[in-house]
């Protein structure tokens, strides 16, 4: 099994937020359904919860 190391975890994490975010800003701006946006925010969300999950077990 492959270990990564804290900081390069982070940073992905950090990453797939960031990313979750600008798709649903872009999904937003493009005045895309509701319903899409909502599943983008709820991913954004996730992302955001991993993160400082991750931050309070180190």
């Amino acid at each position: 099994m492959l270990h990564l190391n804290p900081a390069t975890a982070a940073q992905q994490q950090t990453r797939a937020a960031i990313e979750a975010m600008r798709a649903y800003f872009a999904a937003s701006a493009q005045a895309q359904p509701h319903r899409e946006r909502q599943r983008l925010a709820h991913e954004w969300l996730t992302a955001v919860r991993q993160m400082r999950i991750q931050s309070t077990t180190q």
